[in-house]
């Protein structure tokens, strides 16, 4: 392999110890620092890669808490949105309780079928609400800033 010639500096210690361990080895100085460069080389790779992993994980963290706070968001509507309905509906009659039930159970099966083919179709509510919303602030951010 083709070596280029480099000229360092190095503590006395440092000179004593690569020429002792070189003795030791029966190994040049010259492979002994090559050898150590790239091992340094190597471990600055991994630790890019781990600064790149631990950057996607604090992404995907960041995503994880919108989706928590917009599922308490959901949730807590759902559950004041449920007691409003209970507390502001009539008592329904006896006679018209078989025909409200189906009447209920048609309409609950329709919504169902939309979510489910929404959903299916790779699309939610849900996420194009927070999508409008993040676009709409990318825009008026970007509207901000001074023009180059």
């Amino acid at each position: 392999m083709a070596r280029t010639k480099l000229s360092v500096y190095v503590s006395p210690d440092v000179a004593d110890t690569l020429k002792r361990l070189a003795t030791v080895e029966n190994r040049s100085q010259s492979d002994l620092i090559d050898e150590a460069i790239a091992h340094c080389f190597t471990r600055t790779g991994h630790e890019a890669e781990h600064a790149v992993l631990i950057a996607r994980l604090d992404v995907l963290a960041c995503r994880l808490g919108v989706i928590e706070r917009a599922q308490d968001r959901q949730f807590e509507f759902l559950a004041h949105s449920a007691r409003f309905f209970l507390g502001v509906v009539p008592d329904i009659p006896a006679s018209e309780r078989d025909t409200v039930n189906a009447r209920g159970a048609e309409r609950l099966r329709n919504l169902l079928s939309v979510i489910a083919a929404k959903l299916g179709a790779g699309r939610s509510t849900w996420r194009e609400t927070l999508f409008d919303r993040e676009t709409a602030h990318q825009a008026s951010s970007s509207r901000m800033e001074p023009a180059e």
